[in-house]
């Protein structure tokens, strides 16, 4: 059936001001958006319930709960008649129930996100606000459940993997939090508070791995260790039962003993703090440097000597490093000390490869070439011997052979 004109230029126009509604809220212009929506409903926009849940948005962003909560129900009453807005329905229960839950009515929203869900199943948003009461609740199976459909509808949605991180975390499950968080931050790498937890667990596993360590020989006295790394220092805290004895002297050397080896980066010192059970104050608590009493490393002179002789571009900094030896060590900066020894080494290793690599070269080349028919030396004499004849004729014979 074709339309009049006049009823055509109505529809268009409906149209237009739909569109230059939807541009205004883009731009959080709601008044506008809202008298824009407004003139398309009037002029008879032929598929209202966009236009509806549309103003009832920009009615939400202007705190008018009333005339937005009107809009959203206006499409949910126009979908129970008819099965061709579905989506707007879904769309105004999981608004409709952002108000209901703004308002403390939990209850009515979770039903609306449920009606949501059920119209429209890859709806991310009413998973997600669900998942969060279910969160709130305790409620941990059906919270990991709204969380999975949340990811699977929308596999970008960083707070689904914050959340859904946090909560195996809680549960336990280490690994799975790890790769959330992983994909939360790589999703959005400005969100600091995943960033944040990869970091505590990262240091939760070193201070795990160094509890270990030192687990035997303590347990061996009859004690209990545990180890927080806290910045350039580690707290290391000795736990004793009631008539057992410790000797708080001697602990630092069999600490260092298991510890140094380790060349822990950036740690200068440990706190030695002592408890006793069911006491609530430390017994004992010293700080002491790590690296006392370690010898000096080798400064490597004569295999600094060597990669001068070897390379000199190797060769000069293996004598800046050798030189650098004794001076950290004097000034306390054992493991700078310790690298400066080892530059000096890699730096002689390096001369050598790249000696050995400018010298294989040509001999390499001079082995392939002497394969050849003609080798390209043979070819230069000859030319030599031969200033008379015509190069190119010199170079054909050779092509014939």
């Amino acid at each position: 059936m074709s339309l009049s004109p006049q009823t055509w230029y109505q529809q268009q126009s409906a149209k237009l001001a739909y569109r230059r509604g939807l541009a205004y809220a883009r731009q959080t212009s709601y008044p506008l958006a809202i008298a824009a929506l407004t003139q398309a409903l009037e002029q008879g926009y032929p598929h209202p319930p966009k236009a509806l849940v549309m103003r009832g948005i920009s009615r939400t962003h202007l705190k008018d709960t009333a005339g937005a909560t009107a809009d959203f129900e206006a499409v949910i009453q126009a979908a129970a008649s008819s099965s061709k807005c579905q989506h707007e329905a879904a769309q105004a229960h999981y608004h409709r129930g952002l108000l209901r839950q703004q308002s403390g009515n939990e209850a009515g929203a979770l039903a609306d996100w449920s009606a949501a869900i059920a119209l429209s199943p890859h709806y991310p948003e009413p998973h997600y606000q669900r998942s969060l009461v279910h969160l709130s609740q305790g409620c941990h199976s059906q919270a990991i459940a709204d969380l999975d459909a949340t990811l699977k509808a929308n596999p970008t949605m960083t707070t689904a993997y914050l959340q859904r991180g946090n909560l195996r975390y809680q549960l336990g499950d280490i690994p799975g939090a790890v790769t959330d968080w992983e994909l939360a931050v790589c999703n959005d790498f400005t969100l600091e508070e995943a960033k944040q937890n990869l970091k505590n667990v990262q240091k939760a596993a070193r201070d795990a791995k160094l509890s270990a360590l030192l687990k035997a020989p303590i347990a061996a006295k009859g004690l209990t260790v545990q180890v927080h790394r806290n910045g350039s220092q580690l707290d290391i805290h000795i736990h004793r039962q009631l008539g057992t004895g410790v000797n708080y002297y001697t602990l630092p050397d069999l600490i260092r003993e298991h510890l140094v080896p380790l060349h822990l980066a950036e740690v200068k010192r440990f706190q030695l703090i002592g408890h006793l059970a069911e006491v609530n104050r430390p017994e004992w608590s010293q700080s002491y440097d790590l690296y006392k009493g370690q010898p000096c490393p080798p400064s490597n002179w004569q295999t600094a000597f060597s990669a001068l002789l070897l390379f000199p571009p190797f060769g000069i900094p293996a004598f800046i490093q050798a030189a650098q030896v004794k001076r950290l060590h004097e000034r306390g900066q054992y493991i700078e000390s310790l690298r400066a020894s080892k530059a000096v080494k890699g730096l002689c290793v390096a001369g050598s490869v790249t000696l050995g690599f400018f010298t294989l070269l040509p001999l390499g080349y001079a082995a392939y070439d002497s394969m050849k028919e003609t080798p390209t030396f043979k070819l230069i004499e000859q030319l030599d011997d031969s200033p008379h004849r015509p190069y190119h004729e010199i170079w054909r014979s050779q092509s014939k052979l």
